[in-house]
């Protein structure tokens, strides 16, 4: 009986917790939440409401890519505490000073709301686009069109720099670009 018992809580105490960073999150968003994440349906230079996420494709990254001299893809995973995650905000300050222009994509909706975000969107890799609600799965399916790498070949780098529409380089750290 003590063996039932303790299984028994156990398993409740399995069902009661939640893990992060398998899937998009989007599950563990409130209804409130929720609310304020968009499907583009426009080019990503026609947002100027940047309260919202904005889940964003494969061709709508790439049109921005091939529309601008200098683009840094940021792929930002918000919880991230490694000396090689930065501040988006002070990313987009760093590298407008530059020239160049800065996506924000952000991998996974976990903590997503908690950075303020008032002078670029927020955007989100639209998960729908494929056939797996694993994070490692589509956002090596997200990237790999884009830069022609797996995230392994890349060193899980997470800055990817484009020139007129070409992909160039690939950093690990903000330090680098």
């Amino acid at each position: 009986m003590k063996h039932l018992y303790l299984s028994a809580l156990f398993l409740l105490g399995l069902t009661s917790c939640q893990i992060g960073g398998l899937t998009s999150g989007y599950s563990h968003l409130s209804a409130t939440q929720k609310e304020r994440v968009v499907t583009l349906e426009d080019d990503i230079d026609a947002i100027h409401d940047f309260s919202k996420v904005y889940t964003v494709s494969i061709n709508q990254v790439r049109q921005y890519i091939e529309s601008h001299d200098r683009v840094l893809l940021y792929d930002y995973t918000p919880f991230c505490r490694s000396t090689y995650c930065v501040s988006p905000s002070a990313l987009v300050s760093q590298c407008k000073d530059k020239g160049i222009n800065v996506l924000v994509i952000s991998n996974i909706y976990d903590d997503i709301f908690k950075q303020k975000h008032t002078t670029f969107p927020m955007l989100m890799i639209d998960t729908k686009q494929f056939s797996t609600k694993w994070r490692a799965k589509y956002h090596d399916l997200f990237y790999l069109p884009l830069t022609g790498h797996t995230d392994k070949e890349l060193n899980y780098a997470s800055f990817h720099y484009f020139e007129k529409g070409k992909y160039i380089k690939s950093f690990k750290s903000p330090n680098d670009i």
